[in-house]
C-alpha cells in the first residue's frame, strides 16, 4: 500500500514538475523577507469610537488619524514598489537606531504610542482648564545603546536601583550620581507584567554617568470625566498625539470644533501642548485626500512640504499648520 502511494506521488511530481516549481517560486516571493519596508498611503482612523470619554459632548463631524501603510519587504512587494508610483522602498536601516532589531523597533514604537496618548490627555485637559491628577509614572526604556553593558530591554519599566525606589528620570539621575564609573548596579524592572532583576555597569560620557539607555516617562492619569483609549495590536508610534488631544478636547468641551467636517491630521504632542514633527507626510496627506477629508492638520516643520504636495497635485483639501494645541483649537473655532 505504502509502495503504491509512493509510486503515485513520484509519478505525479514527474508529470507536474513545472506546476510544483512554479508554486514553490511563487511561495518564495512572499516568504523570503529582505531588510526593507514598503511605505504607501494609509487611510483614516475615526477617533469617534476609539477614544471613550464619559458623558462626552456630541460631534457633528469627526477627528481622524492618518497613517502610513508599512508592508513587509518580501520579494513580491519589492517588485510591486517598482511598478506602483505611491509605493516606496525604504531600507530598514533608515528607521533603525544603531543595530537594534526589528522587534526592538516595534517595542519602542509601542512605548511612544503610550507616551503620546497620556500626554494628549494632559494637553487636552490643560487647554480646557480642567483638573486631572498624575497618580504614578512608569520610567520606561525606549532604546538600549550598543555601548551599554546591561541586560535591560526596550519596554522595561524601572522600579528600583539597588533597592531604592525610582519613579522619575530626575530620581534616577540623582541615584546614579551616588556611584562611580564601572560600578555595577542592580535594577528591579517590570517586564511583561513580571518583576525581574537586571544589571547595568555604569559608564561615563561627557562627564556624566550613564546606564546606556534612553527613557520615557509614561504617566498614569486620573481624570474626570474618565478617558479610555481603544488601541489595536498593530498600532504604534507617537504621530497620533495631536489628533487624540483634539478629539479629547472636543469631547470634554461644549463647542464642536468639527462643525460637521471630516478633520484629519498628524503630529506628536507633549504634555504642554507643543506639536512635534513627524515622518511620512506625503503618504498621510494622500490617504486623507483619497478618503475625502475636508481638513488636514500638519506640524509646522512639515507644513511647507504638505503645501507643496497640495499645489503640485492640486489636492482639494484645506491644510492647517499646527505649532501648539491651543493655536489649532483657535484656528478650528
Amino acid at each position: 500500500m505504502i509502495k503504491k502511494i509512493k509510486k503515485h506521488l513520484i509519478n505525479n511530481i514527474k508529470n507536474n514538475y513545472k506546476f510544483y516549481l512554479g508554486l514553490i517560486f511563487i511561495l518564495l516571493l512572499f516568504i523570503i523577507k529582505l531588510d526593507y519596508y514598503i511605505y504607501s498611503p494609509g487611510s483614516l482612523v475615526d477617533l469617534t469610537d476609539r477614544i471613550e470619554v464619559e458623558n462626552s459632548y456630541d460631534s457633528s463631524g469627526s477627528f481622524n488619524l492618518t497613517y502610513v501603510t508599512a508592508r513587509p519587504g518580501n520579494i513580491a512587494n519589492i517588485l510591486l514598489s517598482k511598478i506602483i508610483p505611491s509605493w516606496d522602498l525604504v531600507d530598514l536601516d533608515s528607521v533603525r537606531v544603531e543595530n537594534e532589531s526589528e522587534e526592538d523597533i516595534v517595542s519602542r514604537d509601542k512605548v511612544y504610542l503610550k507616551e503620546t496618548s497620556y500626554d494628549a490627555i494632559i494637553a487636552a485637559f490643560n487647554a480646557a482648564n480642567m483638573k486631572y491628577s498624575i497618580d504614578s509614572i512608569d520610567l520606561t526604556i525606549t532604546f538600549v545603546y550598543d555601548l551599554a553593558n546591561t541586560n535591560l530591554k526596550v519596554g522595561d519599566i524601572i522600579r528600583k536601583i539597588n533597592n531604592v525606589e525610582i519613579n522619575t528620570f530626575d530620581e534616577l539621575r540623582k541615584e546614579i550620581e551616588k556611584y562611580k564609573e564601572k560600578d555595577k548596579i542592580t535594577l528591579e524592572v517590570l517586564r511583561h507584567d513580571k518583576l525581574i532583576e537586571c544589571y547595568s555597569v555604569l559608564q561615563k560620557e561627557k562627564d556624566r554617568l550613564i546606564i546606556g539607555v534612553t527613557l520615557a516617562e509614561l504617566k498614569n492619569i486620573t481624570t474626570n470625566p474618565k478617558v479610555n483609549y481603544i488601541f489595536k495590536d498593530n498600532e504604534s508610534g507617537s504621530s497620533r498625539g495631536l489628533m487624540c488631544a483634539l478629539d479629547i478636547y472636543n469631547k470634554i468641551t461644549e463647542f464642536d470644533l468639527t462643525k460637521g467636517k471630516i478633520i484629519s491630521g498628524t503630529g506628536s504632542i507633549d504634555e504642554n501642548g507643543k506639536v512635534g514633527p513627524i515622518d511620512g507626510v506625503k503618504y498621510k496627506l494622500l490617504g486623507a485626500v483619497k478618503n475625502n477629508a475636508d481638513i488636514f492638520i500638519v506640524p509646522s516643520k512639515n507644513y511647507e512640504e504638505a503645501i507643496k504636495l497640495k499645489n503640485k497635485y492640486n489636492y482639494n483639501i484645506e491644510i492647517i499648520e499646527a505649532d501648539t494645541l491651543t493655536n489649532v483649537i483657535e484656528k478650528l473655532k
